[in-house]
């Protein structure tokens, strides 16, 4: 069965190793890369409509392009793409077309449209697969073959085709139904768990049919998804749904319980084998408890996890890692990954913090802890954005990208800390979303803070936080805090969370406490969810058409719809206690 597998994944650390070695140069001497990569983009986009505009034929140096062009937002570019996928209009903003305009998360109802050219698109792949094979097999050797992945990827029909012909959609939704019509036969070769989880209708319960199919294989060799919140699940899924699934396996049935159409059922119980032994197996292993790491005794070939784990998904990635994975197997980090592009990659497996890449893109940024406020027009009163070469360790910074898909010294408002360095390059790792920080005074708490504070509380209360969210309240001028807990101590009280969460709020932005301690900001409000509120959430949220390769944690509510349903499922500490008590 794995031969095919492994011939794929012979093939991509073959060439994976030319890449590496590319990049290991590249990193030596990064800003002649950058300027080379930034010189020959402005070159062949000399004559687009948007190059003339700002004259890239004169541009001979980053300081004359950092001089020249301005700071962009994506409602620069708008008017572009609009042209583009309405009436088809070409070398607006790039010399090469647009083969895909990648859908972003965005807002309820208004996702960006991102293009990509083809070249943004090779180098996509370059690094997320290649690049990745020879790193997986520089460090776990012959182990890397063999065995098959647990791919957690949900792929809604979201993808359209816009009035120019072209694509719409997340990209990674496109690329696995391309991968399946290609090699529909012969799937269960490379994946665990069948089509039928992968392109789960409204109606199916994926979450049942990975952990069912994932448990079946003994030799599963990794599990990777788009988000570590999505291991998280599935692991959380199974501790608490084991003995269904051991029994579904036994007989190889699918329980009525789960929900699936009555077609899709059959398709796949015609197919699924009695595993006895396999059941006896694992039954041995859950009623040991979960107090331990169940992964490595389920499955014992297991070499890594992969998922987009830092920043926003720590919280998840921590969780998934203490109780779930243990210390052996790898977590892949993924790296730092927009719809805009890719930003770095790891230089090892287990390193939360990743490498710029010089080739990629070319990057700029702002220290995000100037006293100057930033005006958007190429710097603040003290100084332009930053090459790579001028970062210092510990100090935060906000990205700012040129891409070979027509954004140019684009804002993406994303936050990296820098780590140290690769050779002479940047390790980085994300921290949050410069427009995500709640602020009802002026005090502007990031996503950052409010993950320490509520972190902190449920480890100083011995709670599980499942997962939450923030509401400000301007009309109250208050924070609202939605929480989904589990295991909570008989001894607990409210008041003592309450406390608890107001004194890490104030560690984590002194500001915040400060303005409390004055009466600016009232006392924190907090209300507890449902059990599986921010899984029904998701769900919600698939059925409307969302992609799942999009559904990022809702840290901060900041919508109608978000409110009214957080809110509304909602239940008071003494009834969460009942149900959720250790």
């Amino acid at each position: 069965m794995y031969d095919e597998l492994n011939e794929q994944r012979r093939e991509a650390v073959e060439t994976g190793s030319l890449i590496r070695a590319d990049f290991e140069s590249f990193t030596k001497d990064p800003i002649k890369e950058q300027e080379k990569l930034l010189l020959d983009l402005l070159a062949e986009n000399k004559d687009t409509e948007y190059g003339k505009k700002y004259g890239f034929e004169k541009i001979t140096s980053i300081r004359d392009f950092q001089e020249k062009l301005p700071v962009t937002e994506y409602k620069d570019y708008e008017p572009y793409i609009k042209r583009m996928t309405d009436h088809g209009e070409r070398n607006l903003l790039t010399a090469a077309p647009p083969v895909w305009y990648n859908k972003t998360s965005g807002t309820a109802g208004n996702p960006k449209r991102i293009p990509l050219t083809q070249k943004s698109r090779d180098l996509l792949y370059r690094y997320v697969l290649d690049y990745q094979a020879d790193l997986f097999y520089h460090e776990l050797g012959e182990n890397y073959f063999g065995g098959r992945s647990l791919n957690l990827f949900r792929c809604s029909d979201t993808i359209q085709i816009m009035p120019d012909g072209i694509p719409f959609g997340p990209l990674s939704e496109g690329d696995r139904r391309l991968f399946y019509d290609r090699l529909k036969d012969k799937w269960m070769h490379f994946f665990a768990a069948p089509p039928q989880a992968t392109f789960a209708g409204k109606n199916t319960d994926s979450r049942y049919l990975y952990a069912l199919y994932g448990l079946r294989d003994e030799h599963l060799k990794c599990i990777e998804s788009t988000f570590s919140s999505f291991i998280l699940d599935l692991s959380r899924f199974i501790e608490k749904n084991w003995e269904e699934l051991v029994r579904d396996i036994a007989s190889g049935t699918i329980s009525e319980n789960v929900k699936m159409p009555e077609d899709i059922r059959k398709v796949l119980t015609e197919d699924l084998d009695p595993m006895p032994e396999r059941a006896a197996q694992l039954r041995r292993i859950f009623e040991g408890g979960f107090d331990r790491p169940f992964m490595p005794l389920v499955w014992p070939d297991l070499m890594y996890v992969s998922a987009i784990a830092s920043g926003g998904f720590s919280r998840y990635t921590r969780e998934v890692r203490s109780r779930y994975l243990g210390e052996k197997i790898f977590f892949y980090y993924r790296g730092i990954v927009a719809s805009e592009g890719l930003f770095s990659v790891p230089v090892s497996l287990a390193d939360c913090s990743s490498c710029l890449i010089p080739d990629a893109l070319f990057y700029e940024f702002l220290p995000v802890d100037d006293d100057e406020e930033f005006e958007g027009n190429g710097g603040s009163k003290n100084a332009a954005p930053l090459t790579m070469d001028r970062l210092e360790p510990g100090r935060k910074y906000e990205l700012i990208i040129t891409n070979h898909s027509g954004f140019y010294r684009y804002r993406m408002k994303d936050v990296v800390l820098v780590t140290g360095t690769h050779n002479a390059v940047p390790m980085v790792e994300f921290q949050y979303r410069a427009d995500k920080t709640v602020s009802l005074t002026g005090e502007k708490t990031t996503e950052a803070a409010l993950r320490f504070a509520e972190e902190k509380t449920a480890q100083e209360c011995g709670f599980l936080l499942v997962d939450s969210s923030v509401y400000p309240d301007i009309e109250e001028i208050r924070y609202v805090f939605v929480m989904e807990i589990d295991k909570v101590p008989a001894n607990l009280t409210e008041q003592q969370i309450l406390a608890c969460l107001e004194k890490n709020l104030a560690e984590a932005n002194p500001f915040l406490g400060e303005k409390s301690d004055r009466g600016l900001i009232n006392d924190t409000s907090l209300l507890f969810a449902q059990p599986e509120t921010y899984n029904l959430y998701k769900e919600v949220m698939l059925a409307k058409g969302a992609s799942a390769a999009q559904l990022k944690p809702v840290t901060v509510i900041n919508n109608e719809f978000e409110k009214n349903f957080f809110f509304s499922l909602t239940d008071t500490f003494e009834e969460i206690k009942k149900i959720s008590a250790v």
